[in-house]
């Protein structure tokens, strides 16, 4: 184990018991700044000097926030972090020093923090817009509650959408459905855009961005959240007297013993170094070295479990991400089921989830049986992020949709070749499972399903190579 993994590991270790404390400290600005102060001393242990990187992609973000149109923000926000994150990694071609790995890590979690922060401005200021429009047409739905659909059907003022163009707005009846959506009356709309803003939008300050930024909490290697689930901690909107971190951290620690002794037994006899050397090029055949890679990946997926384990664990027991289970949470965004989650009923042996901050599924990353199914349980709340943030707003074929969002991951995750050709052919393999599976699978029987099934993770798991 090299050095840095030393002092990577041990500054987790550190977190997992610090959270402990934290979690006992009054919410406001003490906590606020606590956090952040053991982020930044965690951040200039690894990194140094190089820490002028975070902090300074971070200070231009500061300024969009304040100045920037909030319709656009996000857009200039996108554009400077992947554009720095370029600079940063090339800097040894001007001259610059390059900065450590673990350096790499804390500046791809800041990205993903500084261009989120953004797009969650740009969506509570659209939130408001649409609120506006809501009130305008539960107001004419009262009003017009006793004339007849035909006779409700006047538009209301022309609204300029984002990309510049004009669209009429027309008001639709409770009674009134649309083709292929199911029926929602203006009030249930309108319910449902209160409850968004209640618990989704947000107004953040510099300060609260820069707080936000630099939380000691995921800033090694994740896992990404969003500032909403952030404000939660900091203003005791989640946790609770029923949230039992010590439980759930030890529930999620079980399997780190098995992953760390098959890293140091399949890595003894199957190190990394041999791989990069020259004396497998000259001395092993083509076919060695493809086999080969099968107990390096191996090795590999143990060391990342092992630290996604330990970097979930950092959460727990801060509190960071608990919500109660009747708000169905999701890995990155938090509760999804806002309306049971505002629910007044008395509760007196409410369940928490800290799926908001759940980011490995190790079992399904590696027994699930096809490319797609694998991938949503891989780096889950980024796998959201890049959802979310790439995927959704675009709009074009979903093949496009696809290759554009696994370029975005493959820029984030670095400049070798080898993301580019991995990531860039994973559209072209999803588009051939979903193809085979529409026209052999689906006509197989139940044993003749299982067989295919393990064909095709065999087939993945060389894909994932």
């Amino acid at each position: 184990m090299e050095w840095d993994d030393v002092i990577y590991i041990s500054l987790l270790g550190f977190s997992i018991f610090f959270g402990r404390v934290f979690s006992q400290l009054p919410c406001g600005s003490y906590r606020r700044w606590v956090g952040t102060c053991v982020g930044l001393a965690m951040v200039v242990t690894v990194s140094g000097y190089h820490s002028l990187h975070p902090l300074f992609s971070t200070a231009a973000n500061l300024l969009i926030i304040k100045y920037a149109d909030k319709a656009w923000c996000h857009i200039y926000s996108l554009v400077f972090c992947f554009g720095y994150l370029f600079l940063f990694r090339l800097g040894s071609y001007f001259g610059l020093p390059s900065p450590p790995g673990h350096t790499n890590a804390i500046q791809m979690m800041i990205t993903l923090k500084l261009v989120g922060v953004c797009f969650e401005v740009h969506d509570s200021w659209q939130l408001d817009r649409d609120l506006k429009i809501s009130e305008e047409n539960l107001k004419a739905t009262e009003a017009d509650k006793t004339k007849t659909i035909s006779g409700n059907n006047e538009d209301l003022p022309a609204k300029e959408s984002d990309s510049g163009e004009s669209t009429v707005r027309r008001r639709v009846t409770e009674a009134e459905e649309v083709p292929g959506k199911p029926c929602k009356s203006a009030s249930e709309e309108h319910e449902e855009l209160l409850l968004r803003k209640k618990y989704e939008a947000i107004s953040p300050s510099v300060l609260d961005v820069f707080h936000y930024s630099f939380f000691y909490c995921g800033i090694l290697t994740g896992p990404y959240y969003k500032y909403s689930v952030y404000r939660d901690l900091m203003e005791g909107r989640s946790g609770g007297p029923h949230l039992q971190p010590l439980w759930w951290c030890l529930q999620r620690l079980q399997p780190l013993p098995l992953y760390a002794a098959l890293f140091f037994i399949v890595g003894h006899f199957f190190p990394l170094k041999f791989a990069e050397g020259p004396e497998i090029f000259s001395e092993y055949s083509l076919g060695y070295r493809v086999l080969y890679m099968t107990p390096v990946f191996f090795v590999f997926r143990m060391r990342l479990y092992a630290g996604f384990v330990l970097s979930e664990c950092v959460c727990i027991t801060a509190g960071l991400g608990a919500y109660p289970q009747r708000g169905l949470p999701r890995p990155g965004k938090g509760p999804t089921d806002l309306k049971a989650l505002d629910s007044k009923e008395e509760c007196t042996n409410e369940m928490y989830s800290y799926e908001t901050v759940h980011n490995i599924d190790e079992y399904g990353s590696d027994f699930s049986p096809t490319v797609r199914a694998g991938m949503r349980c891989w780096n889950m709340t980024v796998q959201w992020w890049l959802a979310t943030n790439v995927y959704r707003r675009m709009k074009a074929p979903k093949p496009v949709k696809e290759a554009v969002t696994m370029l975005t991951s493959a820029f984030w995750h670095g400049m070798h070749s080898g993301y580019y050709l991995s990531m860039l052919t994973v559209p072209f393999i999803l588009m051939v499972e979903d193809y085979y599976a529409r026209v052999v699978r689906r006509r197989l029987g139940q044993t003749g399903a299982a067989v295919y099934d393990w064909f095709t993770w065999f087939l993945k798991m060389q894909w994932f190579y």
